[in-house]
């Protein structure tokens, strides 16, 4: 399977955030999320999935666990099961790629199954 960007759909997901589900397969998944200054990744953990992410663009405050720092293009943060994570971006146009495994089923749409 090859995913071309530019055919897939964005989501709104808030005032400052939205993502696309890149591509999906039975246990993995890659989301791009996009964020304007002072969008907000909300601090949650999940039970089920593994995720780790990568800074495409811009900057952000990350907190994983008990470790919070400032992460630039470039840079990755891992969250295991059960961890606690949130992001806050630090500028306009920000960009997020982040991988699930298993993937998140309430991201898909039937379009993405």
């Amino acid at each position: 399977m090859i995913i071309t960007n530019k055919d897939v759909q964005i989501k709104k997901t808030g005032d400052k955030t939205s993502q696309k589900v890149l591509v999906a397969g039975d246990q993995i998944m890659m989301v791009e999320f996009y964020f304007d200054k002072g969008g907000i990744g909300v601090l949650h953990k999940h039970d089920d999935h593994e995720q780790i992410g990568y800074v495409a663009k811009g900057s952000f405050e990350i907190t994983v666990g008990n470790e919070t720092k400032v992460a630039k293009q470039g840079d990755c943060y891992y969250a295991a099961k059960t961890v606690w994570h949130g992001v806050v971006a630090l500028e306009d146009d920000s960009i997020l790629v982040d991988a699930f495994t298993p993937l998140r089923e309430d991201f898909l749409t039937t379009s993405d199954k």
